[in-house]
């Protein structure tokens, strides 16, 4: 009786351990976009590969993910002059995802701007 116990025990603790690892990670992958008028947007592969644009600029590289951060890395851009265009996106350095927001940071982690996951 005591050894059923103890395996049992064993074994609940052992599933509740199990669990507790199984939070879920961010989902970094999809299409995701701003608002308004030449408004941002991202799309990020399950390779970690993206393509993009900032509404003006488009942007092509390959990231990482670690933990809850996905890292742009380096990545090429264009530089064209593009007047009325807020080019935040292109100085992307990482993005960490809260719900359906992807919050886009710079490269010593001032925030930069926000996306939203596009829905389909």
């Amino acid at each position: 009786m005591r050894r059923a116990l103890l395996t049992a025990a064993a074994l609940s603790a052992t599933a509740l351990l199990a669990l507790s690892g199984c939070a879920a990670a961010p989902s970094f992958t999809g299409s995701w976009a701003g608002e308004g008028d030449n408004a941002p947007e991202l799309e990020i592969t399950e390779d970690w590969a993206f393509t993009g644009s900032d509404g003006c600029n488009t942007m092509v590289g390959s990231g990482t993910v670690d933990g809850d951060t996905f890292d742009f890395g380096r990545f090429a851009t264009t530089r064209k002059y593009c007047e009325g265009v807020d080019t935040w996106l292109s100085l992307a350095g990482s993005a960490t995802v809260q719900g359906d927001t992807l919050t886009v940071l710079d490269l010593d982690g001032a925030e930069l701007g926000t996306l939203t996951r596009a829905k389909g």
